[in-house]
């Protein structure tokens, strides 16, 4: 199973997550988020997903690529009472995910989980694909309608590939970086996909030559 980092070990709700964490299989560890170091030379992943306690404020771009470089791990921003604008504002910083804190336990292993299993996928695109400016989450999405190329696919389906069960609050996240692909899919590779929508979701077909 995957390893885990939680950067802020002080955080009261950190010792269920780890139990809970544990109970799934999964390694866990514990540090303070001063990631100085660059990731190894060798590119192996020192975590799978690492989580970053941001506070009030959120995070910076750049606090999320030091971590993510000094890890290789995907990121999961944790931001106090965070309101959906805050969300919008750590996936525009680069977060994988982002969820409110205080976070239950329960609700924080159900978006390690996607994540986890993310990072040696083989279908997942790379950023070329859609552009330089493609988000970690953009890329997801990307890779989840890779996997249903040509089939519809609702945005409840998507929400479950790429944020887990039970994040039906971030389908207004989904549909607006849906939105922000099929633009980026349209600049970037005109002559290799098209995202349409239609009455049951969305629909991602190879252009023909």
């Amino acid at each position: 199973m995957a390893t885990v980092l939680l950067t802020d070990p002080a955080q009261p709700w950190v010792s269920a997550v780890v139990e809970a964490l544990a109970e799934r299989g999964h390694t866990v560890e514990t540090k303070r988020a001063v990631c100085g170091e660059a990731r190894p030379a060798s590119g192996r992943r020192q975590a799978a997903v690492a989580v970053l306690s941001a506070g009030e404020a959120g995070p910076t771009a750049a606090q999320i690529a030091k971590l993510r470089a000094a890890t290789g791990a995907s990121v999961i921003v944790l931001i106090e009472a965070g309101s959906f604008l805050d969300r919008l504002e750590a996936y525009e910083a680069g977060a994988d995910d982002c969820l409110s804190e205080p976070v239950r336990a329960d609700r924080l292993v159900d978006a390690i989980g996607p994540l986890a299993g993310w990072c040696d996928r083989p279908d997942a695109e790379e950023p070329d694909d859609v552009g330089a400016g493609c988000l970690p989450v953009e890329r997801r999405i990307l890779a989840a309608l890779v996997g249903q190329a040509g089939r519809p696919v609702t945005v409840q389906q998507l929400i479950v590939e790429v944020w887990g069960p039970g994040r039906s609050d971030e389908e207004a996240v989904a549909r607006l970086y849906l939105g922000s692909l099929r633009r980026k899919l349209a600049a970037a590779r005109p002559n290799r996909w098209r995202l349409l929508t239609d009455a049951t979701g969305y629909r991602l077909l190879p252009v023909s030559p």
